[in-house]
């Protein structure tokens, strides 16, 4: 477009959301670029729109990774280049400072600040001697440093711009609602902690309780049931003494029996939750 209602014009395309990027790997650097596209076109269906060589300078490498723009939003798991299928890795790229003030919302072309220390954000002459404070978000960093918040946060930014196919503007909005439906999300867990330790505390009580209350009508049923052992080995005793030696003396009669009552109330000995104690005894 040229004209707009008779006024002369001139018109860019916005790339943002109408392509895509992707790294290819070990592509020869004997090989022109302008051939590598042709290759691209011809063999897989898609545009090129720019192809670019990461390669340093005086570089003796003889292979190196290309990065390649296509038209349209679709990435293919693969592209065949002479004959070979092969894989891609798509591109995300790294976060844009401006070099005079080092924010991450504007290039260096439109600021219209003064130039500023990256290592304490002052504007000043000469080496710096002040100690380094980042201008995003005054940690103890300077401004370039990847362990910022500031870059740590556009960072995920262009993440999601690259793998939804989205503006930067519409990426940075979508992150920002998000972050703050998991502020939200953080304010209120505190109370959700506090009611799971409450229950958790009720709960603990009640177990204990029930513990308590079981181990007691264990010891009553042990008792009681001590009790009824001790009746039915006495008069088993006295049983086993008077009809199966009628005809013993009462001393030998009165040790008998004291000898069962030994035996038998070793058998009964029965403590909740232990073992049963057997023990054998001479009758005579």
């Amino acid at each position: 477009m040229e004209k707009f209602m008779g006024t002369n014009v001139v018109t860019d395309i916005i790339w943002e959301n109408v392509y895509s990027r992707f790294l290819i790997f070990d592509i020869p650097t004997s090989t022109p670029l302008e051939e590598l596209a042709i290759e691209i076109q011809d063999k897989n269906d898609c545009i090129v729109v720019e192809m670019r060589r990461f390669l340093k300078q005086n570089s003796t490498k003889e292979v190196s990774p290309v990065l390649i723009t296509i038209l349209g939003t679709t990435i293919p798991e693969a592209i065949k280049i002479w004959f070979v299928h092969q894989r891609l890795q798509q591109f995300i790229d790294r976060p844009r400072q401006c070099n005079k003030c080092f924010s991450f919302t504007h290039p260096s072309r439109i600021c219209d600040k003064a130039n500023a220390c990256y290592l304490c954000g002052i504007v000043h002459i000469g080496p710096c001697q002040q100690p380094e404070k980042c201008v995003n978000c005054n940690g103890s960093h300077n401004a370039k440093s990847r362990s910022c918040p500031f870059y740590i946060k556009e960072q995920k930014i262009l993440e999601l711009k690259c793998r939804n196919h989205i503006t930067t503007g519409e990426a940075r909005r979508i992150f920002q609602q998000n972050t703050a439906t998991y502020s939200e999300t953080v304010k209120t867990m505190p109370a959700v902690t506090n009611l799971e330790d409450t229950i958790n505390t009720k709960f603990e009580t009640l177990l204990q309780a029930i513990n308590d209350r079981f181990e007691r009508q264990m010891a009553i049923f042990a008792d009681m049931l001590q009790k009824s052992m001790d009746c039915i080995c006495q008069n088993l005793c006295k049983i086993i003494a008077q009809f199966v030696y009628p005809g013993s003396s009462p001393v030998r009669k009165k040790k008998l029996f004291s000898n069962l009552r030994q035996m038998f109330g070793s058998i009964t000995s029965w403590d909740a939750g232990g073992s049963n104690v057997t023990e054998d005894m001479p009758l005579g």
